[in-house]
């Protein structure tokens, strides 16, 4: 007999072997287990006998009545059929669960869209992919592409497509730039792009995307922005706007909440017409992961019943 003690610690047998071993031992004749392995009875004798070999000790007894297991064989049955049940389950739950929806995503939004696409996001996760953790991340578009790239966040909804290969994008809407005030300091309809640049504007710093898209049209027509007050932050932007120290230059989806409070009004502005276009974004090797589809396609979804309502033109 040989030694156990290194043999038995480092003793992997192949799966093929233990099925073979198991066979045997519920056929109780090598015959008939090597007619239902669908192998050569001399080739599965050798493999009971490698296994009887590595372990150091008889598994079977051979008698007239056929193969009888002996205590170290009942003792492998029992392990063996353990571990092809903890098999059995493994391929059952990877297979299950191989198309199922699940991890960790994190989506970047703009403040101010983030507001009516965040909540309803959230709640048909829940209804519909319980097992996707949403985490969200606030930001203006330049960080959002920052972060996208770094890998920081999975799925982006931004302005305007980041010119980067290795990013995706697919459009969402396109949104036209609004001059935005408090409430009845508006007359008109609509204004000129020449009307809005020469009222007094509270206007975020370049290199903000926004700012970048209206200076850019404002050379265009050769009018200069009437620039009061330099403002980063969002809601600090409409707060100064809503108390009366100027007017500022959105999309109608960034006011969309303080229009339907009736604290500020936004009339579009025209000749010419600005267009900005509302997208989600992912890294190329990110696309193909299941959970950031389905969020990607709920984000979808939201807008667009966000625009079929008339909340959101």
């Amino acid at each position: 007999m040989v030694e156990t003690g290194s043999t038995l610690r480092d003793w992997q047998p192949e799966l093929r072997t233990l099925r073979y071993f198991l066979c045997v031992a519920e056929e109780k004749n090598m015959t008939r287990a090597s007619e239902r392995l669908r192998i050569a009875q001399p080739a599965l004798s050798r493999q009971i006998a490698r296994l009887e070999s590595d372990l150091g000790l008889k598994v079977f007894n051979r008698t007239a009545r056929g193969m009888e297991l002996t205590e170290a064989g009942e003792i492998l049955q029992r392990r063996a059929y353990a571990i092809m049940a903890q098999i059995a389950q493994a391929h059952h739950d990877v297979t299950a669960h191989a198309d199922r929806p699940q991890g960790v995503v994190v989506v970047g939004m703009p403040p101010t869209p983030g507001e009516f696409i965040t909540p309803p996001l959230l709640s048909r996760v829940k209804a519909e992919y319980p097992e996707i953790e949403l985490r969200f991340v606030e930001g203006f578009s330049n960080a959002l592409e920052h972060k996208l790239s770094q890998g920081e966040i999975g799925l982006a909804v931004m302005h305007d497509a980041p010119l980067q290969d290795d990013i995706v994008t697919t459009e969402l809407l396109v949104e036209h730039l609004n001059v935005v005030g408090p409430c009845g300091a508006l007359d008109k309809d609509s204004y000129t792009l020449a009307e809005a640049a020469a009222m007094p504007l509270i206007m975020p710093s370049r290199p903000n995307f926004l700012r970048i898209l209206v200076d850019k049209h404002a050379d265009e027509i050769g009018a200069e922005l009437n620039i009061v007050q330099r403002v980063d932050g969002v809601w600090h932007l409409k707060s100064l706007v809503r108390h009366g120290h100027g007017f500022t230059i959105l999309t109608y989806g960034g006011v969309l909440s303080e229009v339907q409070n009736g604290t500020l009004e936004a009339r579009p502005i025209v000749k010419p017409q600005m267009a900005w276009t509302l997208c989600t974004a992912t890294k190329a090797d990110q696309r193909g992961k299941k959970a950031i589809q389905v969020v990607e396609a709920l984000v979808r979804d939201i807008v667009g019943d966000l625009v079929a309502s008339g909340i959101w033109r």
